[in-house]
């Protein structure tokens, strides 16, 4: 339960965590030790030669160019200057409309807002009187500047009696507090945490031919905003169902989500799952069936959400996050599962493998529009594929005997069956597994996600 107070109460748990992780963090220290990400070799890094500004007030973009900026802060506090003040403003904007607040370095977190509102988080016990944006040399900004240990810290702006989330930000959690009308919080994780976080576009994407528009939530992994991984690109995992994808304990029908950030978190910090970022949109409400699983041909919608998710999702994705796309890969459940089958066929050159969880394979089987009539007319393609399913195949429950069936007619085509956990990633395996049994909700494939992440990613 997240308590919200102000004044001289606090919540003596939350006051003991942000003790544990301030101990955790230890004192300040103006290089990192030997052998720390982003330590010095011997020669100049491009990070440390972004420290501070240049002669005209500008800071090296993203990561690398955040304790510059916190640096220009502390100078217009101490001395404004007007020229200097521009371009930290330009800055600010810019940083603003890619939702990269707030700024952390060195244990100190900047905030921005356009006029004076609280900051209450975890780190602060969610004490709305300790910490409040003021305004920067007359001008058109409030900012704040807190000392914040490292981890990954829920937070909200409290202006007047609303509790609000960050603007300036696009890194948010889900929230159980019965009191939070908006399910969520904004997000302060620092680069060193060893936690990801979700972060989610602030505007939907959009489709004319589709006629509708749905939200992209992302997933970036431990370290994605250190300033070391500035240039790194990272495998990408696009799923399908983005409302059911992650941590969110209200969605599913009374199930929570897959919890797959969670699962990466876990796995990642075990050495057991590469970093990966993880993009997923919404489906369709009411058009979820013709847009996942029934072909043009009988009047559904399949292909034209196929390409949709191919030319615009996905280069919208690597648009705002650094995303290889040459190490793409989709997962689905039951008809996102079809879907994703459905696109490593069609689109074999944009993904290197395709999960289906209990593949709702049967869709299109009375008009020949099926998954396995595409699969008899493609033949094998180069990708490798995740198929599993809980029930029975003799019942035929949670679509066992379909996966079954697409499964032999991929090995008679010339994939190689292999079983999870011992499936070794190759652009010719089938990594197959039956959790007998299992039902067909959310808890399920949640239980087994960490089964295809392991394949698809598995640890250097």
């Amino acid at each position: 339960m997240r308590h919200r107070i102000s004044g001289t109460s606090v919540h003596r748990a939350l006051r003991i965590a942000t003790l544990l992780l301030v101990g955790c963090g230890g004192t300040r220290s103006s290089s990192p030790p030997d052998g720390a990400p982003g330590a010095p070799d011997g020669s100049v890094s491009s990070v440390d030669a972004s420290l501070t500004p240049d002669a005209g007030g500008s800071c090296a973009p993203g990561s690398p160019g955040v304790a510059c900026l916190i640096d220009l802060h502390d100078r217009l506090r101490a001395n404004c200057d007007a020229s200097l003040l521009a371009s930290f403003e330009s800055q600010i904007s810019d940083r603003r409309a890619r939702g990269e607040f707030p700024l952390w370095s060195e244990g100190r977190a900047l905030f921005v807002a356009d006029k004076q509102v609280a900051i209450a988080g975890g780190w602060n016990d969610w004490n709305a009187d300790l910490l409040k944006t003021s305004q920067l040399c007359g001008g058109a900004l409030y900012t704040a500047v807190d000392h914040v240990a490292k981890g990954r810290w829920p937070y909200k702006l409290v202006d007047g009696a609303d509790w609000i989330m960050d603007p300036a930000s696009w890194s948010f959690e889900y929230d159980d507090y019965a009191g939070n009308v908006d399910g969520k919080n904004s997000v302060l994780d620092t680069p060193d945490s060893g936690l990801g976080h979700l972060v989610r576009l602030p505007d939907l994407l959009c489709s004319n031919d589709l006629g509708n528009c749905r939200p992209l939530t992302t997933y970036l992994p431990a370290g994605y905003d250190d300033p070391a991984n500035y240039a790194k690109k990272y495998p990408v995992l696009f799923m399908h169902d983005g409302q059911n994808v992650y941590d969110d304990h209200d969605c599913c029908f009374g199930h929570t989500g897959w919890e797959v950030n969670v699962q990466l978190d876990a796995d990642i910090a075990a050495g057991n799952v590469a970093p990966i970022v993880v993009v997923a949109a919404d489906h369709g409400g009411a058009a979820r069936n013709s847009e996942y699983g029934t072909d043009e041909a009988i009047g559904g919608e399949l292909e034209t959400f196929m390409k949709f998710q191919v030319e615009t999702i996905q280069p919208r994705a690597a648009e705002a996050w650094r995303i290889d796309l040459q190490q793409a890969y989709v997962a689905g459940s039951s008809l996102g599962g079809l879907l994703s089958v459905r696109l490593a066929l069609a689109y074999p050159d944009t993904y290197r493998g395709a999960a289906s969880l209990s593949g709702a394979f049967w869709f299109g089987m009375d008009s020949h529009t099926a998954v396995t009539d595409f699969l008899a007319k493609k033949g094998r393609v180069p990708v490798a594929i995740y198929l599993d399913h809980g029930g029975d195949p003799q019942q035929g429950t949670d679509d066992a005997t379909d996966s079954v069936a697409i499964r032999d007619q991929m090995i008679a085509l010339g994939w190689q069956r292999e079983d999870s956990a011992s499936c070794t990633l190759a652009a010719n395996h089938v990594c197959y597994y039956w959790e007998p049994g299992a039902t067909h909700d959310e808890l399920a494939w949640k239980a087994r996600s960490w089964r295809f992440l392991r394949y698809f990613f598995p640890a250097k």
